[in-house]
């Protein structure tokens, strides 16, 4: 089985609307701006032998405020600068019951079985609280950037950098026997 990094889109590959007093997500092509940093830090998890993978909840496709041909224009532009295995988005309204909304661990699932990942040894990273709920349900390790998103419950680190998040999961990947979190 493999190890993986699931990297949540909004916040983390891509940076937010500037201004905005909640994260808000971009609405077209010329909106969507991958994180600065973000490159680096795949290509340094993808180094360590993991797999790297990017979930998403898209809540604006169900409403018709994002195009589904926009969004995947984005996609495009994504895995066009970035080395990433797959993307799997939850196009489903907050307020619809689907199992693949975070926190809700469908997207994680579906990847799990189809790349066989050994959610044990795999990662999530984040800004949002919803993604560390869904890694403590599945056993993965929740890695967040801190954020106003990422809430008061249970995440096993919280990091304020890129460097500190690669170091962490560089770390942790390297030295499987202290992965365990409490």
């Amino acid at each position: 089985m493999k190890s993986a990094v699931f990297f949540e889109r909004d916040g983390i590959i891509n940076q937010y609307q500037r201004g905005q007093s909640k994260p808000l997500p971009p609405h077209s092509v010329e909106e969507f701006q991958i994180h600065p940093e973000v490159g680096a830090l795949i290509e340094k998890m993808r180094s360590i032998g993991l797999m790297i993978f990017v979930t998403t909840h898209q809540p604006l496709v169900a409403t018709g405020e994002l195009d589904r041909r926009e969004l995947k224009r984005m996609h495009l532009i994504m895995r066009s600068k970035l080395n990433i295995d797959d993307v799997l988005i939850c196009p489903h309204e907050t307020s619809d019951p689907c199992p693949c909304a975070k926190p809700e661990t469908g997207l994680f699932k579906e990847l799990e079985h189809q790349y066989r990942i050994d959610m044990d040894h795999s990662f999530i990273i984040s800004d949002k609280w919803q993604d560390a709920a869904a890694a403590q349900v599945l056993g993965c390790v929740s890695v967040m950037l801190d954020s106003p998103w990422v809430g008061n419950g249970h995440r096993d680190y919280l990091m304020h950098s890129f460097k500190e998040i690669e170091d962490k999961i560089t770390f942790l990947h390297r030295n499987q026997n202290v992965m365990m979190v409490g």
